[in-house]
């Protein structure tokens, strides 16, 4: 198994099964990671840029979201919560700057780093108007940003929600041989056992459950109404979000960065 598949399968993912199939497509057809870099022909960066109208800063978050940018960010056309940082850093420090828009078109990604993004997200809110655009999709780790947002407005065809936490694995294959400590017999759970499937349940379920406390936290609402109206994993579309008080407005993006402005 490739090291990048191996990585991915290690990791709880909060994204749309779309996404997620698609970014093992991707890693199960490469074995070697400078070969893929080396096929990409580009330096191994995320080209994505952020755009300032008029004191209005627009940090596009689009695609994947993983923890650090990386070839694989180029290949998924993704961004990464590294770089999503340095975007809100700079836009704090640009004293022309008066206002900040997440302009949100994601499936999710991986939960490393998504907490800690949100963190920052509400804590730059005490500074600048913070708002999140959602025009097509806002999934999971993408609605985890923006919901830490101060206002969360969405156009009439945009999909949100999917809260929820996904480890993607598989049965133990090939002929190689992994010991384990004896101090340590959950180190690795085996899918093939109720006890390996109710182990990595377990983690599930407490990243989810972070998810929901901190989606609750965010929007100003209770965990049960997070829980009741929020999809349960489900996406929701303009003005069914809006009526369930996931998003806060329908309007078009240029409308709102007119507004800001």
């Amino acid at each position: 198994m490739s090291r990048v598949l191996r990585a991915i399968e290690e990791t709880p993912w909060l994204s749309t099964p779309a996404a997620l199939r698609m970014v093992l497509d991707i890693a199960n057809r490469e074995t070697d990671i400078d070969a893929v870099a080396a096929k990409i022909g580009k330096p191994l960066d995320n080209t994505r840029t952020t755009e300032v109208r008029d004191g209005v800063a627009i940090i596009p978050v689009t695609g994947t979201i993983v923890r650090y940018s990386s070839f694989f960010t180029d290949i998924c056309g993704g961004v990464s919560t590294e770089m999503l940082a340095r975007d809100i850093n700079t836009a704090l420090e640009d004293d022309s700057v008066k206002s900040i828009v997440f302009n949100i078109d994601s499936p999710g990604g991986e939960a490393s780093g998504i907490a800690e993004l949100s963190d920052m997200i509400v804590a730059a809110r005490e500074k600048k108007t913070v708002v999140a655009y959602v025009d097509d999709m806002a999934a999971s780790a993408g609605y985890w940003i923006a919901s830490a947002a101060d206002h969360i407005a969405a156009s009439k065809t945009a999909m949100v929600g999917s809260i929820g936490v996904v480890f993607t694995l598989r049965e133990k294959e090939g002929s190689g041989i992994e010991i384990v400590s004896r101090v340590s017999p959950r180190k690795r759970p085996d899918i093939s056992t109720k006890e390996g499937i109710s182990q990595i349940q377990a983690w599930a379920d407490k990243l989810g459950d972070i998810f929901v406390e901190t989606v609750a936290e965010n929007r100003g609402v209770s965990v049960d109404t997070v829980l009741e109206k929020f999809g349960q994993g489900d996406m929701l579309v303009g003005r069914e979000a809006l009526e369930a008080g996931m998003v806060d407005e329908i309007t078009t993006f240029e409308a709102l960065i007119a507004n800001l402005k």
